[in-house]
C-alpha cells in the first residue's frame, strides 16, 4: 500500500492511492491462474502429474515362505538324492529329468504370462534350453555313453540358449546405464577373442570341431555369469535373479575347471545321468552340485514369474 501525505487543516493525513497486494480474503480464480500460466509460458500441473506410481511389491509373506522353503528343503533333498545315487538306488537320469521338467514348466508359464517382450523372449530361450537338456539325457540314456559324439553339439546349444535367456531377462525392467552399454558392446568381442585365442593356443593335432564347440560352451557360461554379476544395475534392481541365475553357470565352470572326473564337453550332465562310476567324494559332489545348478535355475525362474504376476495384477487394478 502506497501512502501520500498532504496538509489539510494543518494536520498530516495519509491518503491511500492504490493497493498492490491481495488481502487475506482475496481468492485467486483457477481460470485466471491458467491464463497467467499460458501468458508467461509456464506449464500448468494437472492432477495426473501429482500421482506417485505404486511400488511393485514382490516379496509378499506367502511368496517369501514358499521361496525359502523351496531353497532350504530343496538343498536338503538334493543331498539325500545324491546319497541315494551314490548308493546305486536309482539312475541319475530320473533325478535330472525331474528337475528339467520343473524348470521347463516354469519357463513355459513365464512365456504365457509374460508382461514384457524381453521376458517372453528370454522364456522362449529357456524352453529351448529345457528341450536340449532333455535330448541330452535321452542320448546318454539310450547310448549308455556320456562321451557320445553328439554330446558336444548339444552341449554348445544348451549353453548358448541359456546365455540368450540370460541376456533377455537381464534387460527387462533394469535401468540401462553407460556401463551396461559398454558391457553389451564389449561382451561379443571378448567372447570371440576368447574362443579364437583358446583355439590357436591348442596344439594343431588336437584342434577338432568338438573342441571348438566346448570352447564356445565355456565362453557362453562365462558370459552368462558376467551378464548378471558384472552389472551393478542388476544387483540394485533384481538381486534375487541376479544371484541365482549368475551362480548356476559359475558352479558348472568351477566343476569343470580342475577336470576331476568331470567332462567339460558336457557341463550340465556329464557322468551324472547314468549310475556312478565310483563311490568317491568327487563323484558325489559332481552329482550334488549338478542338482544345485538346476535348483538355482528353478528358483530364478520362480522369482521372475512372481514379478510378472505382480505386474499383471497391478495392470488389471
Amino acid at each position: 500500500m502506497v501512502y501520500h501525505y498532504g496538509i489539510a487543516g494543518g494536520m498530516n493525513t495519509p491518503m491511500a492511492e492504490s493497493v498492490t497486494q491481495p488481502g487475506a480474503d482475496h481468492i485467486e480464480r483457477p481460470e485466471a491462474r491458467t491464463q497467467e500460466s499460458k501468458a508467461t509460458g509456464e506449464k500448468a500441473l494437472s492432477s495426473d502429474d501429482l500421482i506417485i506410481p505404486d511400488t511393485v511389491v514382490i516379496w509378499t509373506p506367502i511368496f517369501m515362505v514358499t521361496f525359502a522353503l523351496t531353497f532350504v528343503l530343496g538343498c536338503s533333498v538334493e543331498a539325500l538324492l545324491a546319497e541315494g545315487w551314490i548308493s546305486r538306488f536309482y539312475l541319475g537320469q530320473w533325478i535330472m529329468l525331474s528337475h528339467i521338467i520343473v524348470a521347463g514348466i516354469l519357463w513355459l508359464a513365464l512365456a504365457v504370462f509374460a508382461r514384457s517382450e524381453w521376458v517372453r523372449s528370454g522364456s522362449i530361450f529357456g524352453c529351448i534350453w529345457a528341450i536340449f537338456m532333455s535330448i541330452d539325457i535321452l542320448i546318454i540314456s539310450i547310448s549308455g555313453n556320456p562321451a557320445s559324439p553328439l554330446i558336444p553339439h548339444i552341449n554348445a546349444a544348451i549353453c548358448i540358449a541359456l546365455f540368450g535367456a540370460y541376456v533377455c531377462l537381464s534387460i527387462d525392467e533394469i535401468p540401462f546405464h553407460r556401463w551396461d552399454a559398454w558391457f553389451f558392446g564389449l561382451a561379443p568381442i571378448g567372447g570371440i577373442l576368447m574362443v579364437a585365442l583358446t583355439f590357436f593356443l591348442t596344439p594343431g593335432n588336437a584342434r577338432t570341431l568338438e573342441l571348438v564347440e566346448g570352447y564356445v560352451a565355456m565362453t557362453a557360461l562365462i558370459l552368462s555369469t558376467l551378464v548378471w554379476w558384472l552389472r551393478p544395475s542388476c544387483w540394485k534392481t533384481q538381486p534375487g535373479p541376479t544371484f541365482f541365475f549368475g551362480i548356476a553357470p559359475l558352479i558348472l565352470l568351477l566343476l569343470a575347471l580342475p577336470n576331476m572326473g568331470f567332462n567339460p564337453s558336457n557341463f550340465f550332465l556329464a557322468l551324472v545321468v547314468l549310475g556312478p562310476s565310483s563311490s568317491s567324494t568327487i563323484t558325489e559332489a559332481n552329482f550334488f552340485f549338478s542338482e544345485v545348478v538346476l535348483l538355482c535355475l528353478i528358483l530364478g525362474a520362480m522369482r521372475v514369474l512372481r514379478g510378472q504376476f505382480t505386474r499383471s495384477q497391478q495392470g488389471q487394478g
